[in-house]
């Protein structure tokens, strides 16, 4: 973001650097860049700020922009920055403004904001009721809930395959042989009577399938337990499982609902799943498409704010008359995100027949005027 001014109605806002002499001064252009230059987070400068707000405006809405004073005492802490969320912010009945830092916070916690701060609020217009918050999200509130019903029910059939069921065994069996790790277990003290409810095969049975487990090189990880009983018993062995069967029915729905939100938010649907599909030549129209119709209504929304609830305002204060102040505005360059054609061989050609600078040219090229 940078101060530009207005030369035009139907023209791009240009820059300081490149506007015709005695369009403004050069003092209200020096104030104009300081009064930006002032919002800058402490963790992150003003990009972080611009992540902040676009993810807000994008999802709820609404954010707001909330300056935190510089002091002295405790300790001196210079000018900061920071971007709230609409649950953040707590207006209290006497109209003082804290910050909720946390979701569990308790009233104590609450950060006060000086009465001299700065907070403005940014937010997408409704359609319908302007001061009212609209997004993108709020068309497919009902999709992403039916995805979440979804999503946790396939996760607790995926669950309930996590336990080994139940396994059968009638009684009249005994264990042939044991692994070598059983008779690590103790041996029995003949003083001691035996336990009546004690089943000695049951437990060389847990010892032999759980000591794989623990010891991957235990002769039990290759040795099958040898049972010994009745012939008619060994068709009585089962093994039940609890698990419950993933419908597939469930799955096709999710994908149909996050189908329905990918057609609702106003990003294209190809930067969300990715390029994978898509033919090289509709690929970079797609990214001409994703700055058309989301970076730039965004950029336009943030630059707006900005120009109307802390620009115009900070030089209105400063004594400008309003002639001044109604041509300077917050404007933006998108060079650093936007893929732009190679202009290469186009400036070679203006540059032989004498139609652009040397700085174009250079510009163009990748090299900088010390080069």
């Amino acid at each position: 973001l940078f101060p530009a001014v207005i030369t035009s109605p139907s023209a791009i806002p240009t820059s300081f650097d490149q506007i015709p002499e005695n369009a403004v001064s050069s003092q209200i252009m020096e104030d104009a860049t300081t009064l930006l230059n002032r919002i800058a987070s402490a963790r992150g400068g003003q990009p972080a700020l611009l992540r902040e707000m676009t993810i807000n405006i994008s999802v709820p809405g609404e954010c707001y922009l909330v300056q935190t004073p510089a002091k002295e005492f405790p300790e001196p802490t210079p000018e900061d920055w920071s971007i709230r969320s609409s649950d953040e912010l707590i207006v209290d009945a006497a109209g003082r403004v804290s910050i909720k830092p946390r979701s569990d916070a308790r009233p104590t916690e609450y950060q006060i904001i000086p009465q001299n701060a700065f907070v403005g609020r940014v937010w997408r217009s409704h359609p319908r009721w302007s001061d009212e918050t609209d997004s993108s999200m709020r068309g497919v509130l009902d999709p992403c809930a039916d995805l979440l019903l979804y999503t946790r029910s396939m996760r607790a059939g995926a669950r309930s395959r996590l336990n080994a069921g139940a396994l059968y065994l009638p009684d009249g069996l005994s264990a042939q042989a044991a692994p070598a790790e059983a008779a690590l277990s103790g041996t029995p003290d003949p003083e001691t009577p035996p336990d009546e409810d004690h089943d000695e095969f049951e437990e060389e049975l847990l010892v032999s399938m759980t000591t794989p487990i623990t010891d991957e090189e235990s002769a039990a990880a290759v040795v099958p337990l040898i049972i010994r009983g009745p012939a008619e018993l060994g068709d009585k062995i089962k093994q039940f499982s609890f698990e419950r069967s993933l419908d597939p029915v469930i799955a096709e729905r999710a994908d149909r609902a996050l189908e329905r939100i990918l057609q609702g938010l106003d990003v294209p649907k190809d930067v969300v799943t990715g390029l994978a599909n898509v033919r090289y030549s509709n690929a970079i129209a797609i990214d001409e498409s994703l700055y058309k119709a989301h970076v730039e209504p965004l950029a336009l929304l943030i630059s707006d704010a900005l120009t109307m609830m802390w620009l115009r305002p900070g030089l209105r204060e400063l004594g400008y008359s309003e002639e001044e102040i109604r041509k300077v505005t917050v404007w933006y360059d998108p060079s650093a995100v936007v893929m732009k054609p190679d202009k290469s061989d186009d400036a070679n050609d203006g540059y032989d027949r004498f139609l652009i600078s040397g700085h174009t040219w250079r510009k163009t090229h990748g090299f900088t005027e010390a080069d």
